[in-house]
C-alpha cells in the first residue's frame, strides 16, 4: 500500500497577495527580488510567479521575529512616564 500525502496547493499572485494583504504587484517585485519565497513556472523574461501559503507564513514569521522590538516612546510620552 502505498503512503498517502497531501500536497499544498500553489497560488496566483492574486491569493498571495491577499494573504499577505499587500497588492499582487507589490508581491510579484518581491518575489523578483527573492524577498518572499516564490516558484517561477516559466523559463521566458516575463515569469510566471506561484507560491506555497505555507513558505509565506514561515518567512513572514521570521521577519517579524527579526525584526521585532520594543515600542520606542516619543518626547511627549517619555515625559509624561516620568
Amino acid at each position: 500500500m502505498a503512503a498517502q500525502f497531501q500536497s499544498e496547493a500553489f497560488v496566483t499572485p492574486e491569493e498571495a497577495a491577499l494573504f499577505l494583504r499587500y497588492s499582487p504587484v507589490t508581491v510579484k517585485r518581491l518575489a523578483r527580488e527573492g524577498k518572499i519565497p516564490a516558484h517561477s513556472v516559466t523559463n521566458g523574461v516575463r515569469k510566471r510567479w506561484r507560491f506555497l501559503i505555507s513558505e509565506l507564513a514561515t518567512a513572514m514569521q521570521g521577519e517579524v521575529s527579526l525584526n521585532h522590538h520594543p515600542r520606542r516612546l516619543h518626547k511627549e510620552e517619555a515625559a509624561h512616564e516620568r
